[in-house]
């Protein structure tokens, strides 16, 4: 058993998909199922249960998952004891990020993290503000980017950038428009045509 065949078949289960996966490992979607296949093949077992919608784990890979979680922790921690022992910044950092932005950031960050720390590893989640929130709070996410962060006593907050929105029609489409545009309430929002 190879700790990257592991460690690939770990972050399939964990996101469901080998797509997010292969993303999210910055490897070749052909080259990850490949080694997830080599790996049930070695150990004689389907790991995975392969659907139009993703990847579940059998029986046997939830076995596995569970063991390969604690294996690849015994390997992470002893990496980075070797790494403080060299000065090197080593560890896992585990981030959360909307979809929206994981699409945009997702890959620039693995490749810039790997370039700049390589004794370093990086896990990206994709979920919403509510959810990150949460896993924020429990432990299994150590940075996020939300929108409308709620103070919690146990998560610091750190503004990043306020967004505008804008209210966007065609001229003419609503009441005759001042000259210089203002904010417009949501009550006005309303009673409007929307798509």
């Amino acid at each position: 058993m190879d700790l990257k065949q592991l460690e690939y078949f770990v972050r399939v289960a964990e996101l469901g998909s080998f797509t997010r996966a292969a993303v999210a490992l910055d490897v070749a979607q052909p080259a990850l199922s490949r080694q997830v296949r080599l790996l049930e093949v070695e150990l004689r077992q389907n790991l995975l249960t392969r659907n139009g919608r993703g990847a579940a784990p059998t029986e046997a890979g939830k076995l596995l998952l569970e063991h390969g979680r604690g294996i690849l922790h015994q390997v992470e921690r002893a990496r980075e004891e070797l790494g403080r022992v060299r000065g090197a910044l080593a560890g896992r950092v585990a981030i959360g990020l909307p979809p929206s932005v994981a699409k945009v950031m997702a890959v620039p960050l693995i490749r810039e993290l790997r370039l700049r720390m390589p004794d370093a590893s990086l896990s990206i989640s994709e979920g919403l503000s509510v959810g990150m929130h949460e896993s924020l709070a429990n432990g299994r996410l150590d940075i996020a980017l939300l929108y409308n962060a709620i103070p919690a006593p146990d998560i610091e907050l750190t503004p990043l950038l306020e967004e505008q929105l804008f209210l966007v029609q065609r001229r003419g489409a609503g009441k005759e428009q001042p000259a210089r545009p203002r904010p417009v309430p949501l009550r006005e929002v309303a009673a409007l045509p929307l798509v």
